[in-house]
């Protein structure tokens, strides 16, 4: 089975439509691609907006009859899409990059200051 990655770097606000051509265009020139994973690594200060990015870019795979999966899902994305009930829709790759949260002085959860 075939897989493509498709890395974001960021999340522009009203990129969607940008995105989801960009992967339509790289879908057609990978016919033989049954997955698409989309790396969201990058992805560190996630906004609702963001989310409806990642619904258009499923959205574009199942149209071309891919399988889509998140990979790299940080602590905050992750929360989100829980949040939102967007987990349910988008699937993701367990682990990811964890960042610590803003109101914790920087620490990660668990360590004494």
């Amino acid at each position: 089975m075939e897989t493509v990655t498709f890395a974001l770097r960021s999340l522009p606000s009203g990129s969607g439509a940008f995105l989801a051509d960009q992967l339509a265009a790289l879908l057609t020139a990978r016919p033989d691609a049954a997955v698409v994973v989309c790396d969201v690594s990058a992805v560190a200060q996630p906004r609702a907006a963001d989310l409806d990015h990642l619904a258009r870019l499923k959205l574009t795979t199942r149209r071309a009859g891919r399988d889509f999966v998140l990979r790299g899902v940080g602590t905050r994305l992750r929360l989100l899409l829980a949040l939102t009930g967007f987990g349910e829709v988008l699937d993701a790759e367990p682990g990811g990059p964890s960042a610590p949260d803003a109101d914790d002085g920087g620490r990660p959860a668990g360590k004494p200051s």
